[in-house]
């Protein structure tokens, strides 16, 4: 049997609120403090009964148990039993129970009204019991009822839905729903046509037939053609791109290779040339002052940078030189305001009366009193004697002397001239308007062009093997240079013989490109098959005869061209090759053997040394076959060695274009200007003077701390003799040097070259399809002996015409095309004609002279240059070169106290003299020479 369970006690509800003359609510008197009161037991409040009915009457019972209370005056209340599903809340808020609109009051609703009350109190009788919560001023009235909170359950919650329900049936949710469905009906709307434009886009592409082009074919010619340009092209793209990458290479190799210092003097010369190719403008007066900062007013861009003129003033400054002078001053009329603009119209001397002297100075006087100078008295002014001062203070300018404007001494003058500290001088003896490199060219009108065709005379061409140097220095001039690979024809010169006219025929052609291009068939050879013309036959087998011997010429050619270049290496060369003579290392290196003899190859080597090695040298040269034989091997198998598989080139513009860039700094030309005499300066040991013969008298040139002869070494012996006998009696170690020099200088020897410019087509082979690009023609050796003499004979007395040379040259005609549309004849350019040309076609004439190498010079070659560190696989050239100790004619210890001579030129070179012997010597002149000894710290640009 359970029992109920026990309630728990309620908590005491808070003290009322005091009113005066009132007793507060819950508050028991004194007397009944003590007494003991039994604490009503009061019985669970079991659930709520099944039937729906609850009892309210008995929440009555809580009231205040300390306050007395007259139980028998307290009516009884009755019970009220209300079934919950009689209960019910309007759409306003109100209870409605059994059908009856409830109009009791709740207690927070009594609460508020108490509050209100309270806020106006009434005077109350004091004898005015305390009334409870529920109850009633009369006993008549109906006891007000307080509902408690009912827990309603989800079947029965219908205002939540009616709530819901009648929210969405407002103005604002009914347009909200009708945008809500448009925004709906647009999107399917706009899917719709998407889906259709898509499936329409994907039929018509579908349907779409792409056009066929069918044009390949209609011109073959001209597509191959267009192929080619665009395969050209890109091959050529290419190229350029594979050389910049190497330049790039090769440039970043040097300069890692370079010393710290070099390497930031050549940064800070790029910046200066840098600064110096930018725009520079003139700065306004005091426009350093109210400059804005240009530099930040434009786009930080390298184009931007380059091309703008930071100098240039704001357009929205006010051209302070406008104003009166004084308000040419900083910050006018303020308190810091300047006194003076600058100092340069001021005397700061204190001396005198000027900044912060005494006496007074006045411009146009004569005294210092009147407002001259404070030393001398004159009418110039403090900054015109400081600017003296401070020339004298200042390094010294240091003048060369350049004798000769070849390629060695416009080499020389254009690297002196790079430096401000240098004041070069070139003397020219030719009276011409052009310099010696370029003095005898010619010029032809060339109708129907426009311009001139201009002739190089002689003949400036240069291999890429061996004219590394001079290549460096057209890259760095910026000349452009195409390549040309000459053709060669070999031809024998028969004189007449009795009734027998002049003969030409040729015996070998060579088709150039490096010898990738092979032979041509001569017309000696070609001519065998055309001798059995009447029958068909005998044509055939001549034709067949013809081939097969041209067949073995060429086979016989291969063979002695491989042992030749087997022969130039230089590690497979003999011993003391260097004293070696060229005639001794070909009888030296002439094939022996049994086979060799009865294969006859010891007789080919002679006739390949005879017919083709020695008139191919004669015409590099310029020398006469006796010079060449003696001429040192060693040079000649480095020309060989060096210049395999390499092209030759030629100057785009000719030399013209050469001189005038090298020449673009040099500010002293003196022209038909031949020197006479070199004097030493009798107040100043370390400079010279030079006396020159000109067109108004003789006239002398002094001041020069240098002298370099760039001019032909038998042209130098007499000047430096004048020199030396100027010298004081006690220079002896001066003279010693100077004569030793001298000695140097006249072991170099010297030929004649005769270069003639015609339009005889007589100094060609007879047979038109055997004239090349150069064609080189010598005497015939295979004569009878009676003939050959009476030959050399008649050629003698023909040689003494100034047209002509002996036969004993080899004679090289270049055919020269004109330019196209010019209507001009072919030209040709003949060097050491063997035959005199008809004067009537002669165009031009010029007698130059040529050093040839000898044994004997090759050893004096040592006192003036000398090649150090070439390893031995390389050849000469490839090696470092320094001067030798002959250059400068200075003897030691004393190298400040004479002025310096030096010797440059083609022969000054440790090769064959040609254009490379020039560029090397006068670059080791300048930068181990002259550069050297004044201190002067440069790099050659190339």
């Amino acid at each position: 049997m359970s029992s109920k369970p026990k309630q728990a006690p309620r908590l005491a509800r808070p003290v009322a609120r005091y009113w005066k003359g009132k007793a507060p609510k819950n508050v028991v008197e004194a007397d009944s403090d003590s007494e003991e009161e039994e604490e009503p037991q009061l019985e669970d409040e079991g659930d709520v009964n099944i039937a729906g009915e609850q009892e309210f009457g008995q929440e009555d019972e809580d009231e205040e148990e300390d306050i007395p209370v007259n139980k028998n005056s307290i009516p009884k209340s009755k019970s009220m039993n209300i079934a919950l599903r009689d209960v019910n809340i309007s759409k306003e808020g109100k209870v409605i129970i059994a059908g009856r609109e409830e109009s009791g009051k709740t207690a927070l609703e009594d609460e508020e009204d108490e509050s209100e009350e309270d806020d106006t109190p009434k005077v109350k009788d004091e004898e005015e019991e305390v009334r409870f919560e529920y109850d009633s001023d009369s006993e008549e009235e109906k006891p007000q009822l307080q509902l408690r909170p009912v827990f309603v359950s989800k079947r029965n919650r219908e205002t939540i839905a009616e709530r819901d329900k009648i929210a969405q049936d407002t103005e604002e949710a009914i347009k909200r729903r009708e945008m809500e469905l448009e925004e709906r009906r647009k999107q399917s709307h706009d899917m719709v046509a998407e889906s259709i434009r898509r499936e329409l886009a994907e039929k018509e592409k579908e349907e779409q037939v792409p056009d066929v082009d069918d044009t390949d074919g209609l011109d073959p010619a001209g597509e191959f053609e267009a192929w080619r340009l665009r395969e050209l092209a890109r091959i050529k793209k290419e190229k350029e791109e594979e050389i910049r990458r190497e330049q790039e290479r090769e440039e970043i190799e040097r300069r890692r290779a370079m010393p710290e210092e070099q390497r930031m003097k050549e940064d800070l010369e790029r910046a200066q040339k840098l600064r110096d190719e930018k725009p520079k403008g003139q700065q306004k007066f005091l426009q350093k002052y109210w400059h804005k900062g240009a530099f930040h007013q434009v786009c930080f861009h390298t184009e931007i940078l380059k091309r703008h003129d930071f100098t240039e003033a704001t357009e929205s400054t006010v051209d302070v030189s406008l104003l009166p002078k004084v308000m040419q001053v900083k910050n006018f009329g303020k308190r810091s305001r300047t006194k003076y603009t600058h100092l340069l119209d001021q005397d700061t001397t204190v001396s005198t009366g000027g900044f912060g002297g005494t006496a007074p100075v006045k411009a146009g006087g004569k005294s210092t009193d009147a407002g001259g100078c404070f030393l001398c008295g004159g009418p110039h002014m403090k900054k015109e004697l400081a600017r003296i001062r401070r020339d004298r203070i200042m390094s010294r300018v240091i003048k060369v002397a350049v004798v000769g404007s070849g390629l060695a001494g416009l080499t020389t003058a254009y690297l002196l001239s790079a430096s401000e500290k240098f004041e070069v001088h070139v003397f020219e003896k030719a009276n011409s308007a052009t310099l010696g490199m370029d003095s005898s060219s010619i010029t032809l009108p060339a109708p129907g062009k426009g311009q001139a065709w201009r002739i190089d005379v002689p003949m400036r061409s240069f291999q890429g093997g061996y004219y590394k140097t001079l290549i460096s220095l057209y890259k760095h001039l910026g000349i452009k240079f195409r390549k040309t690979d000459f053709t060669y024809s070999f031809s024998r010169l028969r004189p007449k013989d009795g009734d027998s006219s002049r003969k030409i025929p040729t015996e070998m052609i060579y088709n150039g490109n490096s010898g990738t291009a092979g032979l041509g068939m001569p017309s000696s050879t070609r001519n065998r098959k055309d001798a059995f013309s009447s029958s068909v036959i005998l044509t055939a087998i001549a034709a067949t005869y013809s081939y097969v011997i041209f067949t073995l010429m060429c086979l016989r050619l291969l063979i002695l061209y491989l042992r030749l270049l087997f022969l130039s290496v230089p590690i497979l060369r003999p011993r003391r090759v260097e004293e070696m003579t060229f005639r001794t290392w070909s009888q030296l290196a002439a094939p022996k053997g049994l086979f060799v003899r009865w294969t006859m190859l010891d007789l080919y080597w002679a006739e390949f040394i005879r017919d083709i090695l020695v008139p191919l040298f004669s015409a590099v040269c310029t020398a006469p076959e006796d010079s060449i034989y003696d001429h040192p091997v060693e040079e000649l198998l480095d020309y060989i060695w060096l210049t395999i598989g390499h092209h030759h080139f030629v100057a785009v513009n000719g030399v013209q274009e050469v001189v005038s860039k090298l020449v673009a700094r040099v500010q002293h030309l003196h022209l038909a200007s031949p020197l006479t005499e070199v004097h030493v300066d009798p107040e100043d040991s370390t400079k010279l003077f030079v006396h020159v013969s000109t067109s108004s008298g003789p006239q002398v040139y002094g001041g020069f701390h240098h002298i370099v002869f760039a001019t032909q070494a038998n042209r130098a012996v007499p000047l430096l003799e004048s020199y030396m006998t100027s010298l004081p009696p006690n220079a002896k170690a001066e003279r010693r040097a100077v004569d030793e020099q001298i000695t140097c200088l006249r072991k170099f020897t010297y030929c004649t070259t005769l270069v003639v410019n015609h339009t005889d087509p007589s100094l060609l082979p007879d047979d038109t399809r055997d004239k090349r690009d150069l064609n080189l023609i010598y005497l015939d050796r295979t004569l009878p002996t009676n003939t050959a003499s009476e030959e050399k004979g008649a050629s003698s007395d023909a040689a003494k015409s100034p047209r002509c040379l002996p036969p004993s040259y080899t004679m090289a005609t270049h055919v020269l095309t004109p330019p196209v549309g010019s209507h001009l004849p072919t030209v040709y350019q003949t060097t050491n004609p063997i035959i005199e040309p008809q004067e009537s076609k002669i165009l031009s004439m010029a007698s130059l002279e040529r050093a040839v190498l000898t044994v004997q010079s090759k050893q004096a070659l040592e006192g003036l240059s000398v090649e150090c560190g070439r390893r031995w696989w390389q050849s000469a050239g490839q090696g470092k070169n320094r001067l030798g100790p002959l250059q400068g004619a200075r003897p030691r210890n004393v190298n400040k106290q004479t002025p310096g001579i030096w010797i440059c030129g083609s022969f000054a070179y440790c090769g064959i003299p040609l254009l490379e012997g020039c560029v090397v010597s006068a670059r080791d002149v300048v930068e181990q020479g002259i550069w050297a000894n004044e201190g002067v710290r440069s790099h050659i640009p190339w």
